[in-house]
């Protein structure tokens, strides 16, 4: 069915039957106004159709009501979407919002004093793995762009103030949870139990692992033919990474008392930035397919190795940190009511330092094969939708030499960093503290 007929047909209905609009039931409501049309992500979104509803509703005795609103839905074609997971992450951002995000609020709603701002974009609709309204899943929510909302110009690096105001709103994230976990701990680990694990298409341990591996070579074999690094240290990093799928699932693994509800995909293509007279104030988050229960370190590794160049590192790291972390604690003593001092024996910043030293490399693995997606143009991009129907040692291949030489060295800037802070190390003696 054609998108537009589809939506006006049978999800606005569906919506209306359900509520959404904060209509009863019973009451009469007319479609006046129903335009949809494509949104164009480029290499912002890899896992979902977006489609953007101008709607307009009449309810009975009352005079319309306009919403602009932002469609995600699950691809079409059945097998890009058992490449992509879909069937997982749609249920993961389900569950955020029907479930997490709702407890959030009621957390929060108990403890009227405190004003976090909002974090989330308000949900409208959410459903996965059932038939709704013709489609197995969708999440609709509100439009943030008409509220001023919207991504960075860069798509790469960030400069200092928009790195700075998502590490805060990052803070503050993890520290609502963090609250909720002290606070409510068997509501919290009930709701995170129901997170769906990423299997990665159903791609074997054996692929799986080629993958990860091949990716993550890039850099030691940059590194190598320019003797940039020390080789010792580079032959010892070979030897986690022969079974480099553990790896990556030992670093994911949750220790407490820092494990966190992560966002697990966070980067620059899922913030939305609010601006005032051109600078960056605020952020929002949205794409909640990856996230799962994991070190903070998941999410700060990623961002700070995907979205910061290795200048802004060298001169910023701990200024940028230290915003984070001087955010997360003092956020989490308002939530709890209690002082700051009371909270530095579990979430003291050497604490957070040592997290990210012991899992700061899960950063490096990722970019390894995504910092060449969004370094290149989209044309020159890997074209998942026709990989899904190529094996995954292909797509290892593939990645292995997108963005050529640039791409390598900026992997190589990660290592260096990574070896500057001691974690690499880290990883080879991963085993014997995890």
């Amino acid at each position: 069915m054609d998108p537009s007929l589809w939506v006006e047909q049978k999800l606005v209905p569906t919506m209306i039957a359900h509520g959404s609009f904060g209509n009863s039931g019973q009451q009469r409501v007319e479609t006046t106004k129903c335009k949809v049309t494509y949104k164009e992500t480029g290499d912002d979104h890899f896992s979902a159709d977006i489609l953007l509803l101008n709607l307009e509703l009449k309810f009975e005795n009352q005079v319309p009501q306009s919403y602009s609103l932002f469609l995600k839905v699950s691809p079409e074609d059945p097998l890009y979407r058992k490449y992509m997971d879909t069937d997982v992450g749609f249920h993961n951002e389900a569950l955020m919002y029907t479930e997490v995000i709702p407890f959030v609020e009621e957390f929060l709603k108990k403890r009227q004093d405190i004003l976090l701002g909002e974090l989330f974009a308000k949900c409208y609709y959410a459903e996965s793995g059932a038939a709704c309204a013709g489609r197995s899943d969708i999440v609709v929510l509100e439009d943030m762009e008409q509220r001023g909302f919207t991504l960075s110009v860069e798509r790469l690096f960030l400069d200092y103030e928009h790195c700075a105001v998502a590490l805060r709103q990052l803070a503050r994230y993890h520290a609502i949870f963090y609250g909720l976990k002290k606070a409510e701990t068997s509501r919290f680990h009930a709701m995170v139990s129901k997170i769906k694990a990423q299997n990665f298409g159903g791609a074997s341990p054996e692929d799986l692992n080629y993958f990860f591996k091949t990716v993550s070579y890039r850099a030691i074999k940059y590194l190598e033919g320019r003797q940039e690094m020390d080789q010792l240290t580079l032959d010892k990093l070979k030897v986690p990474l022969e079974n480099a799928i553990q790896l990556l699932v030992d670093l994911l693994a949750p220790r407490e008392p820092l494990a966190v509800l992560c966002h697990g995909d966070f980067c620059r293509n899922n913030i939305l930035f609010g601006y005032v007279s051109g600078k960056p104030c605020d952020a929002m988050f949205f794409d909640f397919q990856a996230v799962k229960y994991a070190s903070p370190a998941i999410d700060l590794s990623f961002f700070m190795y995907l979205n910061t160049s290795s200048e802004l590192r060298s001169q910023h790291w701990d200024d940028l940190f230290g915003e984070y972390h001087a955010t997360l604690i003092g956020t989490l003593a308002h939530i709890l009511g209690c002082s700051v001092e009371e909270l530095l024996p579990d979430y003291g910043l050497e604490a957070f330092q040592k997290e990210f030293v012991d899992h700061g490399f899960y950063g490096y693995m990722i970019c390894s094969f995504f910092l060449s997606q969004m370094l290149v143009n989209p044309e020159d991009q890997v074209d998942l939708r026709s990989m899904c129907q190529r094996s995954i040692q292909d797509l290892a291949d593939a990645y292995f030499v997108a963005g050529s030489e640039l791409a390598s060295q900026k992997l190589a800037e990660i290592l260096k960093h990574l070896a500057s802070k001691d974690a690499i190390r880290s990883v080879l003696a991963f085993k014997t503290h995890c």
